[in-house]
């Protein structure tokens, strides 16, 4: 019940409006939607309708985008679990850090914290209420196409593309580039995949 949790499991507070994307790459008509990362659904409902969500079925869809009040865009892509270094269970939707490229991605993780999990007290006892908790996970693909996990860093990306160390040293420099977040690191990877 609502009562016990703090948080939502949404990728955003509000409803949006924004497009699913199918197979063919068509855009479906708007509608308001959000991301359960929690449960790895896509949800819409229906305008004006408060409590009527409904959960779009995945399989006949490769993306969506959400775009919100300020006009952020969020780009999502179906990837599968064995498209990833370290192959995942599940094929998930992950935000694309910089369209049009797809070789840096982000995953939202939302783990449900429960304080009077430590096995102590009576959960009934308690008043801390459980709450959502957002990760994020940045991923590159590497030159076999399969994604790595890194932190948004210079050296984290320098030892993900090891044989290529000075050229990604060099670009770096003679652009200037900083990396402080996922989309930094897009025209990097592009670079060393151009190798």
């Amino acid at each position: 019940t609502s009562g016990t949790m703090k948080g939502h499991p949404y990728l955003l507070t509000d409803f949006v409006n924004g497009y699913a994307v199918d197979l063919n790459g068509n855009l479906t008509e708007q509608k308001l939607l959000n991301y359960d990362i929690y449960a790895n659904n896509l949800t819409f409902k229906k305008v004006n309708a408060t409590e009527d969500i409904m959960v779009v079925s995945t399989d006949t869809y490769s993306g969506f985008i959400l775009s919100d009040a300020n006009k952020n865009d969020y780009l999502f892509t179906k990837i599968e679990g064995s498209e990833f270094a370290k192959p995942k269970k599940t094929t998930k939707f992950y935000q694309i850090a910089k369209a049009p490229s797809k070789n840096v991605i982000i995953e939202s993780v939302k783990f449900l914290k429960d304080p009077n999990a430590s096995g102590w007290s009576s959960s009934s006892l308690s008043t801390k209420r459980a709450e959502f908790e957002l990760k994020t996970y940045t991923y590159v693909q590497n030159k076999n196409g399969l994604f790595v996990k890194v932190k948004p860093s210079k050296s984290s990306i320098l030892k993900v593309f090891k044989d290529k160390k000075k050229e990604i040293t060099a670009f770096i420099s003679e652009r200037g580039l900083t990396i402080e977040n996922a989309q930094d690191l897009v025209p990097i990877v592009d670079y060393y995949l151009s190798l």
